[in-house]
């Protein structure tokens, strides 16, 4: 309830206190944020599942010990998948230390892999450049003037690395107190969005969170099941690793339109090494797969949980994309969302809600 002894003047101070203070802790957390909007998609997007979850836990520390064991769960989902590729990463790296190392000692420039100078179109273009890099450079000489660019390079990699893993512990380490504290959250929230913007707020951030939920499901969702149908084609067509290929066609999935990268360039690696058919199979398999999802799929999921055309969806994740990074996949789709059911309200009420 208003109060009648508070000022006009009191009452803008107060607005512009809490602006200011949320500014400040904005800016105070900035490089906490990415981790707290991942861990906020989250809970979101496995609300459900943690539901089920809960209910398996009986006692009076139920909620600890759910909260921390499937947050270690969806840590370990996570998790698996870049250990996977990293294994392999630093497995080809080694490979290719050592065909360096062999050029080395038989005198003169490391040669291409085969596969990569066969390439349609770009593999004479790439030879080409890597013989006048080399052909006329001692690889040994070399090896001692890249030593400091090969440790800032180290450096930089490492530190990169470093601040993608904090990131990651940091969201977990969020979601564990947001499964923790979800009740509270649940009744608090609603509670200061009516105090600060007025009763139809909830409206809006209901969509929002159904737009969340919606792009989950036709975002991951349909994302791994193309990774998982690719990882079929490439080992049924005897390409190499896979596995790592269909994690990546999995993840590239997730972003509109950037799928063909991956089974393009895995096709491409099998037309090197003679393999047409296999190519060709690829390319057609990766086409179909692609083509059901994006425009049946995914539409129907997105844009019916949402209650958004897909093409504000489509805008709103590659907008969300480029102004947030990869949680902007989630972010951009539920702004949209919010945004839409504004000019909804609007157009249906003459009055401004």
């Amino acid at each position: 309830m208003a109060n009648p002894d508070v000022s006009v003047a009191q009452k803008i101070a107060r607005y512009v206190l809490i602006g200011t203070l949320l500014v400040l802790g904005g800016w105070m957390l900035q490089h906490f944020l990415p981790a707290l909007c991942w861990a906020v998609v989250l809970a979101i997007a496995t609300s459900s599942l943690y539901d089920r979850w809960l209910a398996k836990f009986h006692g009076k520390r139920r909620h600890i010990w759910a909260a921390l064991t499937f947050t270690l769960l969806v840590g370990l989902v996570l998790i698996a998948p870049l250990v996977y590729g990293g294994i392999v990463a630093v497995r080809e790296a080694l490979s290719l230390v050592h065909a360096l190392i062999e050029a080395s000692k038989a005198g003169g420039p490391p040669q291409l892999p085969a596969w990569l100078v066969q390439l349609p179109v770009v593999g004479d273009w790439l030879h080409g450049i890597w013989v006048e890099r080399l052909s006329h450079a001692n690889l040994a000489d070399a090896g001692v003037h890249t030593r400091p660019e090969m440790y800032v390079w180290t450096r930089l990699v490492g530190a990169q690395l470093l601040r993608r893993v904090s990131t990651l512990v940091f969201t977990l380490l969020t979601l564990y107190f947001v499964y923790l504290n979800r009740e509270s959250l649940r009744a608090q929230v609603p509670r200061v969005s009516r105090r600060l913007f007025g009763p139809k707020v909830e409206g809006l951030m209901a969509r929002a969170v159904v737009a969340i939920r919606a792009t989950v499901d036709g975002i991951v969702l349909v994302a791994v099941a193309e990774g998982a149908i690719m990882c079929a084609v490439y080992a049924a067509t005897g390409a190499a690793h896979p596995i790592l290929f269909g994690t990546m066609t999995g993840i590239f999935a997730m972003i509109p339109f950037a799928a063909p990268v991956v089974f393009g360039a895995v096709a491409l690696i099998l037309w090197s090494q003679g393999a047409v058919g296999a190519a060709v199979a690829v390319v057609v398999s990766g086409g179909i797969v692609l083509f059901i999802a994006d425009h049946f799929v995914r539409p129907v999921i997105i844009g019916e949980g949402a209650k958004l055309p897909f093409l504000w969806v489509l805008l709103g994740i590659l907008g969300g994309i480029e102004s947030f990074g990869l949680v902007g996949i989630f972010l951009g789709p539920a702004l949209m969302a919010a945004l839409v059911s504004l000019w909804r309200e609007w157009v249906a009420d003459p009055q401004p809600p």
